[in-house]
């Protein structure tokens, strides 16, 4: 009865705890997550979702306005007019009201606007701002991509370090168990068993600060892939394997064409809108034509019977309005030159993004060279590191080595470790950098 009853506990436990999400990651399929849902590139989306609709806005100011108008009175309190004695008995005034009790009036009107020079500049503008949006678009989801992959690597550098921390720290645990047990039958000494309680110490403090900093790089993965911190994440790539297929790309053997980087595109859009703003200044300059057709039917009641009894009575009007732009005392003028002034000084920040841009991309070819060297050079001295710390520790074991040696050649292993992950570290990034820098919009 007692086995039945915790099993029943046990199935109710098990469907009550909420099932827990695990999504699988290879660098790849996290970007691709990340396009549909990181927040950056959600929100990117829905500032071009709004640039159509401006672009829809702008439009209708050229088209067809309608407009209705329903107007109702009460008269309360009706005002009154002091008639002159010519119109009435000489020698005296007369007071008379006017108007009845009710009055409404029912409207229409429609407008067309036929030439307005601001209205065509305008239209112009909200189309550019929509390839500008598109543009903005696209460069959101290089940036993300760049947040997404080096989080990526930052998570599979602290995973490695860990890993191999742990497994070392296991491996020197056993090693001062062992030495103690000699030491307490009289076969070690017990410096030996201090060399090895200090290897133990640094591992637990490395180990801890590697699972905080798996922590942190593991939640930034997170945002910016959009998932929820309660989510699990398993990644399946490893660095060797993004490091050999990163190097297959040939980078640095693609030329780069400044007219094809995604911010100097942005940036040419955003003087095409500045020469537009100029163009609308300058605009204002230009007279402006519509035509109007309003309709107008009124009935006045002293009794409220509207659609009852009585005439209505209509009125109707076709109109075409010219503004002409006279005299602003230099306000227009002065519009015209800081649009001017704004665009000459976008055309300046162009020439200095295209030396930037040039001089990133080679910046960025020799760093990721040297990275790759460094890389090549460490991933040597890690092999060569653990072969000695390998050797070391058999030497210990058959006498032939002290435990000096052993915390030196530990050390140095580590260290060898440290500074290979380090240095595929920033190989990797290094690539993401001119792969940013080469990218073409879509």
């Amino acid at each position: 009865m007692i086995k039945h009853i915790v099993f029943v506990f046990a199935l109710i436990i098990v469907f009550e705890l909420p099932a827990q999400n695990i999504k699988y990651f290879s660098v790849d399929g996290a970007i691709a997550y990340a396009m549909d849902n990181n927040y950056q590139v959600i929100n990117a989306q829905k500032d071009v979702k709004a640039a159509i609709f401006k672009v829809k806005e702008s439009t209708a100011i050229g088209l067809p306005q309608i407009d209705g108008s329903i107007q109702y009175n009460d008269n309360i309190a009706r005002p009154v007019m002091i008639l002159p004695p010519e119109f009435t008995q000489p020698g005296q005034s007369s007071e008379i009201q006017f108007g009845t009790k009710y009055d409404a009036t029912l409207g229409a009107s429609l407008n067309q606007l036929i030439f307005s020079g601001e209205y065509v500049v305008g239209l112009q503008a909200a189309r550019k701002y929509l390839e500008k949006s598109n543009t903005d678009f696209f460069k959101s989801k290089v940036d993300v991509k760049q947040q997404v992959s080096n989080s990526y690597y930052d998570v599979l550098s602290a995973s490695r370090a860990l890993k191999i921390v742990d497994s070392t720290l296991v491996v020197n645990r056993n090693q001062l168990n062992e030495t103690r047990e000699l030491y307490n039958v009289g076969f070690s000494e017990d410096i030996d068993v201090d060399q090895f309680e200090l290897i133990v110490s640094d591992l637990e403090a490395s180990a801890l600060y590697l699972k905080n900093q798996l922590i942190i790089s593991t939640a930034y993965l997170k945002f910016f892939l959009g998932l929820n911190n309660s989510d699990s994440i398993i990644l399946t790539d490893n660095l060797e394997e993004l490091i050999d297929l990163r190097h297959k790309k040939g980078l640095i053997i693609d030329p780069f064409n400044v007219n094809d980087n995604i911010d100097y595109i942005s940036m040419e859009k955003q003087k095409q809108l500045s020469r537009l703003q100029l163009k609308l200044e300058k605009s204002t300059y230009m007279p402006s034509l519509s035509a109007s057709l309003y309709y107008q039917t009124q009935a006045q009641r002293d009794d409220w019977n509207f659609f009852n009894s009585g005439k209505w009575y209509s009125s109707s009007a076709l109109g075409v309005t010219m503004n002409v732009p006279v005299f602003s005392s230099g306000m227009r003028r002065s519009k015209v030159k800081q649009a001017q002034i704004a665009y000459e000084k976008l055309g300046v920040s162009q020439q200095q993004l295209e030396s930037q841009l040039n001089l990133q991309f080679d910046a960025a070819k020799n760093e990721y060279m040297n990275a790759y060297r460094v890389y090549l050079n460490k991933q040597k001295n890690r092999k060569t590191a653990e072969r000695i710390y390998n050797v070391t520790t058999v030497k210990y074991i058959e006498g032939l080595a002290t435990s000096l040696d052993i915390l030196n050649t530990h050390t140095q292993f580590l260290n060898a470790e440290n500074d290979y992950i380090n240095s595929a570290l920033s190989l990797l990034k290094t690539g993401e950098e001119i792969e940013k820098i080469l990218a073409k919009e879509e």
